[in-house]
C-alpha cells in the first residue's frame, strides 16, 4: 500500500487509526470521530474520489479480535452510510 494516495484507517482494537503514512503516524479516533476526521483532510488527499482503504488486524486475545469487529462494524456503517467506497486490505499475517 505504498503507492496508496486516498486515506487509509487501520482498525484497531483500541479505536481506528487514520494513517498519515508521509510523517509515519496514525492518529487513533473513535468511531463518532472518523467523518469529521475524513472531512478535514484536503482535497488533495482524495486523487481517487471518495474511497478510503481499510485494514483491520487479527492478531490478539479474542476479546480483542471482538473490539476489532465492533469497530470494523462501525467502520464500515458510517462510511456506507456516507456514500464513501471501501477498499478492504487483508489483515497482515
Amino acid at each position: 500500500m505504498n503507492n496508496w494516495q486516498n486515506p487509509y484507517l487501520a482498525i484497531r482494537e483500541n479505536g481506528i487509526a487514520l494513517v498519515d503514512f508521509g510523517n509515519n503516524e496514525e492518529r487513533i479516533l473513535k468511531g463518532d470521530q472518523v467523518l469529521d476526521a475524513l472531512a478535514a483532510l484536503p482535497s488533495s488527499a482524495w486523487p481517487y474520489g471518495r474511497v478510503v482503504a481499510v485494514e483491520e488486524t487479527d492478531r490478539g486475545t479474542p476479546e480483542q479480535r471482538v473490539e476489532v469487529r465492533r469497530n470494523r462494524a462501525v467502520v464500515a456503517g458510517t462510511l456506507e452510510s456516507a456514500h464513501v467506497l471501501i477498499h478492504w486490505i487483508p489483515p497482515t499475517p
